[in-house]
């Protein structure tokens, strides 16, 4: 941000009465950021890993599908359990159940594009109305002792950006910190991130302020951090396909240092552990399913790749995983290189 003067920054970040040993925080993403997930990028050196985005409602309900999301209590420290929702009572009630099954923050998604969210009064849709988000929060920051954040985007559209305000609104009843997405409602994931205004946000409270949104440059992110624009970042699409990006993020934010990509062999190798992760947590069977993605996002940048996506598709038992595998490693690296997946969660 032009003029704003360079400041040293340490390497942790306090929210509220959370200590988090990085900066570099993971985002919530639908279908991605499961259990699993957040143990692997924890152990990359991320500060903060999030549930995906849970549904107050269905969590006060006690739906099976709903709770198994909100499963903290691994080894996995410090998580925070993202939910949505728009109604004060019930939204305090999820988060104390979420608190009770281990999480360290309540994070509420003020954010989310998609129809089904919207319509229902929620998200992006809540967040217009700063007064009534304002009452959701205070209600669930009276509720539990962890601290109550939120993620939400500039606005509903470039005519209506009221990130500024909303955020003050939030520290005023008690919300430890934002997270900012760069994009309003109406752009869902099209265009660039808009710094220049989360740096806005960044200037109107006291509360750390988190910047999301095309997340893919180390260099970038320790430059926004240290010009004092956001406290730290979220990662989201910038690690699928590439989970390595996590640890470069971590080092380069704390120390400057530049960590080299991994060689293929290797990128295939952290796949394949995280497949074994997903394997021991679900059992195989639902795994290699929930497994494909993954697969698939680290064999598109292996030469001729084209010929094993297919197989991805019916790969069913770790014998078939290990021999997709095996023939990407053979057939080694594209000349294009690394391949960027594309990827439109409810977040992220």
């Amino acid at each position: 941000m032009a003029g704003m003067a360079v400041a040293t920054v340490s390497t942790g970040l306090r929210i509220g009465t959370l200590e988090l040993s990085s900066r570099v925080l993971i985002a919530p993403m639908v279908g991605i950021t499961d259990a699993p997930l957040r143990e692997l990028v924890s152990e990359l050196g991320a500060g903060l890993v999030s549930t995906e985005m849970v549904a107050a409602e269905a969590v006060v309900r006690e739906v099976g599908a709903a709770l198994e999301l909100l499963d903290c209590r691994g080894g996995t420290s410090p998580v925070a359990a993202q939910l949505v929702g728009c109604d004060p009572q019930v939204m305090a009630a999820a988060a104390r159940i979420c608190v009770a099954r281990g999480a360290s923050l309540v994070d509420v998604n003020l954010g989310c594009p998609v129809p089904r969210v919207v319509n229902r009064g929620s998200g992006a849709a809540l967040a217009r109305d700063v007064a009534a988000t304002a009452r959701v929060l205070g209600a669930m920051v009276e509720a539990v002792s962890v601290p109550v954040t939120a993620k939400m985007r500039l606005g509903w559209d470039h005519h209506t950006i009221n990130a500024p305000e909303l955020a003050r609104a939030l520290q005023d009843v008690g919300v430890a910190a934002v997270t900012v997405h760069g994009r309003t409602r109406c752009q869902r994931y099209q265009g660039l991130a808009d710094w220049s205004e989360i740096a806005r946000v960044k200037e109107s409270v006291d509360i750390p302020v988190i910047g999301s949104g095309d997340v893919d440059d180390v260099r970038v992110l320790r430059m926004r951090v240290r010009a004092g624009m956001v406290d730290g970042a979220v990662i989201a699409r910038g690690m699928l396909g590439n989970l390595w990006f996590v640890h470069q993020a971590v080092q380069h934010l704390a120390t400057g240092a530049l960590i080299a990509d991994q060689p293929f062999a290797d990128r295939i190798a952290l796949t394949e552990r995280h497949l074994e992760m997903l394997c021991a947590y679900y059992g195989d069977t639902r795994a290699l399913r929930i497994g494909r993605k993954y697969v698939a996002w680290t064999i598109k940048g292996c030469s001729g790749a084209a010929r094993l996506r297919a197989e991805v598709q019916h790969m069913d038992t770790r014998e078939h995983l290990r021999w997709i595998l095996d023939q990407a490693r053979a057939a080694g690296p594209a000349p294009t290189g690394h391949f960027q997946p594309v990827f439109t969660s409810g977040e992220g």
